[in-house]
C-alpha cells in the first residue's frame, strides 16, 4: 500500500470520521499540523486566568454609559498580574452576552418588576438580592451597548493578552431546583439526565442523548462565529460526569466523534481569521479518572484535536501531587500541559474546605511547574471575593506563577491533600486520614531553596496518642513544637535540614510510632521559607 493517504487533508479526515470512519487508525501525524511556519506548533507561555461567568458580575457597578470602561479596568488589573492568557467564561446554564442560540441569564427578567415576580419565584427570598445584581448587571451591561466578551477580547489584545473563550460543557450549579432561573428550558428536560447517579451530579446531562451535544456544539459554533479568539477551552470540570452508570466507555466513543466535528469548526475558524484558533480542554487530574469517565484525552492530542489540556481538582482543594509527568506522556509534546490551581484547601474530604493562603497557592505552582507542566493555569482566583487578597498582593502573587524563578523566591507550603474527582463505582481510598504504624506519603517539593532557608513538616494527630518519629527522605526530623488544635489534636511541628530536600521532585514523608497503638494522621504539611 502507498502513500497515497497522506494527500488526503487533515480537515477532510475529520469530516470523514464525523460521518461514521470511526474504527479507521490515523496515524498521529496525519492530524497534526507538522508545518515549520505553523504557530499551533508554540506552546503557551505565561500564566493563564480563567474568569467565571458570574463573578465579574456580582462585584461592579455600571454607572450609564461606563459598562465598557469597568470592563476594560478589569482587564487591566490582570494585565498588571501578568497574565499571558486570559479565558473568558460565558456560559453555565445560559450565557451572560445575547445568544442566538442558547437562552441567557436574564432572559424571563423584569429589572422593575418586584422580587416576587415569576423570573425569582424559585430563587430563595434571602438570595433574591445577590441573584438579581447578577442578572440585572448583565442586563445593564448589553443594554449600554456593550457586548461582554468582545469587549474583552478587545482590551486583552490591547494588552497583548491572548483572549480565549472558556465554555462550560455541563454545570450543574443548583440543580437541586430544576425551577431556578440559572436553569434554561432544555435543563429541565428530565429524560435527558444522567441515569443511576444519586446526589449532586444526577441531574448533569447525558451527551448520548444527540439534542444534548447539538446545545453544545451550537453555542460552539456561534461562539467561534462572533468572537476574534485565539482560543476555545471546552471546560469538562464543569462537570466531567457526561454518561449515565456503566455507558462511559460507549460514552467514551461518542465523544470521540464529537470532538472530531468540533476540531472542524476550530479549523473553519482559523481559515476565516487568518490566524491560528486553538481548542483546549480542561480536564479531571488524574489520567485514569478522565479516561474512566469517558474523556479520552490521550486519543485528543495524538489526533491533533487539542492544542491545551488543563489537568485540574475540581473544587474542593489544591492538589499538591497531580501525575502531570504521567500526563506529558500520554499527551506527547505538541500539546501545552498546565496544571489548574483551584482556590481551596483541604487535607481530606471530612474537613470543610477554606481559601487557599499565598503559600499554599505557591506550593502548588512550584509542584505544578517542577512536575512537567508548561503553564500554571488559575481558576477561582478573582480580583474581587476569593481569595480575598488585596489588589497589589493579588497582582504580585499572580506575577510570580508565570515563574518558577520568582516562586522560588517566595515562601512556599506543600500538603497531602485527595482528588475530588472519582469515576462512579470506583473504590478511591484518600490518602488522609491515614492510621497506621507507619504511613508514608510521596509530595513533590520542588527544588532545593539556597542555604539559609528553613525547613519544616507539620503533622497533625489525634490526641493522646505516642508522639511518632517523623522523616523526610528517610532523614530523621527534630521535634520543635507540640500544640493542641481547636478540635484537641495535636499540631506536630519537625525541623529537618535543608539537606533532607531531593531536588528530583519525589520527597518522601514518613510518619513512625513505636507505640501500642497506630497513629492517626490527620494532616500533613511542608513549610518550606527563608
Amino acid at each position: 500500500m502507498s502513500c497515497t493517504m497522506m494527500s488526503v487533508s487533515r480537515r477532510d479526515m475529520l469530516k470523514f470520521s464525523a460521518v461514521g470512519l470511526t474504527g479507521l487508525t490515523v496515524p498521529p501525524m496525519l492530524w497534526a499540523d507538522t508545518g515549520a511556519d505553523n504557530p499551533r506548533k508554540i506552546k503557551l507561555p505565561g500564566l493563564l486566568q480563567n474568569e467565571d461567568c458570574t463573578n465579574f458580575f456580582y462585584f461592579q457597578d455600571f454607572p450609564a454609559g461606563k459598562a465598557g470602561e469597568v470592563v476594560d479596568r478589569y482587564v487591566d488589573v490582570l494585565a498588571g498580574a501578568g497574565v499571558t492568557v486570559l479565558l473568558c467564561n460565558t456560559n453555565g446554564r445560559r450565557t451572560n452576552y445575547r445568544s442566538k442560540v442558547w437562552e441567557s441569564f436574564w432572559d424571563g427578567y423584569d429589572p422593575e418588576g418586584p422580587d416576587s415576580q415569576q423570573f425569582l419565584s424559585a430563587v430563595p427570598p434571602e438570595q433574591r438580592t445577590k441573584y438579581r445584581t447578577l442578572v440585572g448587571n448583565m442586563l445593564e451591561v448589553h443594554k449600554q451597548g456593550v457586548d461582554y466578551p468582545a469587549r474583552m477580547i478587545k482590551r486583552c489584545r490591547h494588552h497583548g493578552i491572548s483572549p480565549w473563550i472558556s465554555l462550560r460543557m455541563n454545570d450543574v450549579h443548583n440543580n437541586n431546583n430544576l425551577d431556578h432561573p440559572f436553569h434554561s428550558a432544555l435543563w429541565r428536560k428530565q429524560e435527558l439526565f444522567r441515569q443511576g447517579h444519586p446526589g449532586y451530579y444526577a441531574r448533569a446531562l447525558d451527551y448520548a442523548h444527540p439534542e444534548v451535544r447539538e446545545h453544545y456544539k451550537a453555542l460552539i459554533a456561534e461562539t467561534l462565529d462572533l468572537y476574534d479568539i485565539d482560543g476555545l477551552e471546552l471546560d469538562f470540570m464543569r462537570e466531567p460526569y457526561l454518561f449515565s452508570k456503566g455507558k462511559e466507555q460507549e460514552g467514551r466513543q461518542i465523544l470521540n466523534v464529537w470532538m472530531r466535528d468540533i476540531r472542524v469548526l476550530i479549523d473553519d475558524a482559523t481559515q476565516r481569521r487568518g490566524h491560528a484558533v486553538s481548542l483546549g480542554v480542561r480536564i479531571p487530574s488524574c489520567p485514569d479518572t478522565a479516561l474512566g469517565l469517558g474523556l479520552d484525552v490521550p486519543a485528543w492530542a495524538q489526533e491533533g484535536l487539542v492544542d491545551l489540556v488543563v489537568a485540574a481538582p475540581r473544587w474542593q482543594t489544591l492538589e499538591f501531587a497531580m501525575p502531570l509527568e504521567k500526563w506529558r506522556k500520554l499527551l506527547g509534546d505538541r500539546v501545552t500541559l498546565a496544571g489548574g490551581l483551584d482556590v481551596n484547601y483541604s487535607p481530606s474530604p471530612a474537613v470543610k474546605s477554606r481559601l487557599v493562603t499565598p503559600e499554599e497557592a505557591t506550593g502548588a505552582a512550584v509542584a505544578v511547574l517542577s512536575s512537567g507542566a508548561d503553564v500554571v493555569y488559575l481558576f477561582n482566583y478573582f480580583q474581587h471575593g476569593h481569595p480575598k487578597w488585596p489588589i497589589p498582593e493579588y497582582q504580585r502573587m499572580l506575577q510570580s506563577f508565570s515563574s518558577m524563578d520568582k516562586l522560588q523566591k517566595l515562601p512556599r507550603r506543600h500538603a497531602v491533600t485527595f482528588r475530588d474527582v472519582v469515576v462512579p463505582g470506583e473504590k478511591y481510598q484518600t490518602p488522609l486520614p491515614a492510621k497506621a504504624k507507619q504511613v508514608s506519603f510521596t509530595l513533590p517539593l520542588g527544588p532545593i531553596p539556597p542555604s539559609g532557608w528553613r525547613l519544616k513538616v507539620m503533622i497533625e494527630i489525634g490526641p493522646s496518642e505516642d508522639m511518632p518519629t517523623v522523616s523526610l527522605n528517610d532523614i530523621v526530623g527534630k521535634l520543635q513544637n507540640n500544640e493542641a488544635t481547636s478540635k484537641g489534636n495535636c499540631l506536630l511541628t519537625y525541623s529537618f535540614p535543608l539537606a533532607a530536600l531531593s531536588g528530583r521532585n519525589n520527597d518522601i514523608v514518613s510518619v513512625t510510632t513505636t507505640g501500642k497503638e497506630p497513629v492517626n494522621v490527620l494532616r500533613v504539611e511542608v513549610d518550606i521559607r527563608l
